[in-house]
């Protein structure tokens, strides 16, 4: 009896269809990705080369990272390879993340916090449409340490004194 329940079970196992996956985001979120990514100015900054060539760069180059850093009192930052960084992060990672973090100057992360949900995702479905390329970009820098340049400079100016209501 029991090799018949085992046989019964094979058989009726073998013909349940496979749970497809779910499809992967279309060419319209891909290219809403795109557009915001355009629109936010993150090419400014992880695509090197993007300003100086007037808002153009070869498609393996975009996003990349690395290029120009960033000094000030904070340290030396480096544009993150958003290519090989959304490699390692699910959608839903990569939304707690850039939701949550708190970068370094110069990214400009409170952008993120005027986006939903939906925009978040068709950023990182664009940036995974681009496919892995370039190399990791070099690491934080802490103030008072030396960086090799091109870097661009910034004196903050010192914070302006706290004022009490009347």
């Amino acid at each position: 009896m029991s090799k018949c329940i085992w046989m019964l079970a094979a058989l009726v196992a073998g013909t349940v269809p496979a749970v497809a996956a779910p499809p992967g985001p279309g060419a319209r979120t891909i290219e809403h990705g795109r557009k915001l990514v355009t629109i936010a100015g993150c090419n400014d900054c992880h695509t090197p080369g993007w300003t100086e060539h007037g808002g153009t760069a070869p498609k393996d180059q975009l996003l990349v990272g690395g290029g120009l850093a960033f000094q000030g009192p904070w340290g030396t930052t480096y544009p993150t390879n958003l290519r090989l960084y959304v490699q390692s992060l699910t959608v839903e990672q990569w939304t707690q993340t850039v939701r949550t973090t708190k970068a370094r100057p110069m990214m400009p992360w409170w952008v993120f916090r005027a986006m939903n949900d939906h925009d978040i995702a068709s950023i990182y479905y664009y940036i995974r449409s681009l496919g892995p390329a370039g190399d990791p970009a070099p690491g934080y820098i802490p103030p008072g340490r030396p960086a090799p340049p091109p870097y661009l400079k910034l004196v903050m100016p010192p914070p302006a004194p706290a004022t009490t209501g009347s």
